[in-house]
């Protein structure tokens, strides 16, 4: 892994801001620009290029600012082991995460670090595409709530470093390792909530693995579960199969084949868990739709 570093000299930052990415030159500028305008402002940014075959780091070296570190893997790791990186690197006493295609509201990281002084972790709020704003009902997030469901983001999260260089991302998961993270961190630790969408999360149609999501086959889908069976026991038995039920039926309004998705999802875990994941479909769109009016 090669580091670039802008000046090696500075200060120990409070905060350490991790933007892992891949083939996102501009989105991730996009990304970085989001953070040098914050409100709240000694912490250092952490670049970490996944091996993009793009020029990702010539247009992260045009931006210069001390406070930008640019390292780059020799071979492409995934994700998990981006933000692992870039928790080696840290040198701030705490830890955000940005991913390259989202952005920050100026008083991000100033409301967090007020809020983490009573708490080792904090989450907040985020505004969807510009459009639906997605916020958690309690200023605290606890175990039991990331048992009926992952309602938070990556890009919303200020922790310890301490406590993310104990717990780290596990690489064998190439989907849910925030959920994976965010549950081993509350089963140990407390996590604030501060209650503003000031993450701005992009689910536009850019390649993302959400996207990808949309057109996978329902056998395909089962390979997206294993955070659900590492956790198996965490869940329970009903809301392991609500959550395998809300795997199969992923992007539910996208597929031709929504029947038999529902038998399929219906066979493997039972009629139940089918009825209240759609049920809970069907109460999101309305809730959308009355925030959009």
């Amino acid at each position: 892994m090669s580091e670039t570093a802008k000046d090696t000299q500075i200060a120990r930052p409070e905060i350490s801001v991790v933007i892992p990415t891949y083939k996102r030159a501009e989105l991730v500028l996009r990304a970085i620009q989001s953070v040098l305008q914050q409100t709240f402002q000694n912490f250092e940014i952490i670049i970490v290029d996944d091996c993009s075959p793009d020029n990702t780091g010539d247009a992260v070296r045009t931006i210069r600012d001390p406070r930008i570190r640019y390292l780059r893997h020799d071979v492409n790791k995934g994700l998990p082991a981006g933000r692992n990186t870039g928790i080696d690197a840290a040198r701030g006493r705490y830890l955000a995460f940005l991913d390259d295609d989202d952005e920050w509201r100026p008083e991000k990281l100033e409301r967090e670090y007020v809020t983490i002084q009573k708490y080792d972790a904090v989450l907040c709020g985020a505004l969807v595409n510009n459009t639906r704003v997605k916020l958690h009902n309690r200023p605290i997030v606890t175990v039991d709530d990331l048992r009926t469901g992952n309602e938070f983001d990556p890009s919303s999260l200020l922790a310890k470093t301490s406590i993310l260089r104990e717990l780290r991302f596990d690489e064998n998961l190439r989907q849910g390792e925030d959920w994976d993270a965010f549950i081993r961190i509350a089963q140990k630790y407390s996590i604030g909530y501060v209650q503003e969408p000031l993450l701005l999360y992009n689910d536009g149609a850019h390649e993302r693995m959400t996207n990808q999501a949309k057109n996978l086959s329902l056998a395909d889908l089962e390979k997206r579960m294993p955070v659900l069976h590492k956790h198996r026991s965490f869940f329970g038995p009903y809301w392991f199969r609500y959550h395998v039920a809300d795997t199969y039926l992923s992007y539910f309004t996208n597929r031709k084949d929504k029947m038999v998705a529902i038998r399929y999802a219906a066979i493997r875990c039972g009629v139940l868990p089918v009825v209240s994941v759609l049920w809970r479909k069907v109460l999101s769109k309305i809730f959308m739709r009355m925030s959009q009016s």
